[in-house]
C-alpha cells in the first residue's frame, strides 16, 4: 500500500500544479484577451482617423487645384490688363507728344496759320478740350 500511497500523492501534487499551471494560463489568457480586445479598438479608430485624413488631404488637393486654375484665370487676366494698360500709356504719351508739338506751333505762328483741330486724330474729348484752349488763347 505504500507504493500507491506513494503513487496517489505523486498524482495529487501533479494535479495541483496543473490546477495552479491552469489558473495562470488563464490569468495569462484573459490578458491576452484584453490585450487583443484594446488593439482591435485602437486599429478600428487608427482605420477612422486614416480615412478622414485621407478624406481631408482629397479635399485639400481639390481645393490647391481650384486655387491654382484661380491663379492662373488672375495672371492671364493681369496680363492682358498690362497690355491694354502698355498700349494706354503709348497712346497718352503719343498725344502729349502732338499736344506739345500743337502748343509750340500756336506759339510760333500766327492765329491763322496754328492746324484745325479738326484735322487732327483726336477723340471728341480731346478736339472739344483744344477748342476751349484756343477759345480761351484768342479771348
Amino acid at each position: 500500500m505504500p507504493i500507491t500511497v506513494i503513487l496517489d500523492v505523486i498524482i495529487i501534487i501533479l494535479l495541483v500544479a496543473a490546477v495552479i499551471y491552469a489558473v495562470i494560463l488563464d490569468s495569462h489568457l484573459s490578458t491576452t484577451k484584453d490585450n487583443y480586445r484594446q488593439l482591435s479598438h485602437l486599429i478600428e479608430q487608427f482605420y477612422q482617423v486614416s480615412q478622414n485624413v485621407q478624406e481631408e488631404l482629397t479635399a485639400v488637393q481639390n481645393s490647391e487645384r481650384e486655387m491654382h486654375q484661380e491663379l492662373m484665370n488672375q495672371i492671364d487676366k493681369a496680363g492682358v490688363m498690362k497690355e491694354e494698360l502698355t498700349r494706354l500709356l503709348e497712346k497718352i504719351d503719343q498725344k502729349t507728344h502732338l499736344m506739345d508739338y500743337v502748343k509750340t506751333k500756336r506759339s510760333v505762328l500766327a492765329p491763322e496759320q496754328v492746324p484745325n483741330v479738326n484735322d487732327l486724330d483726336l477723340s471728341e474729348s480731346e478736339r472739344d478740350l483744344l477748342n476751349a484752349l484756343n477759345e480761351l488763347r484768342v479771348s
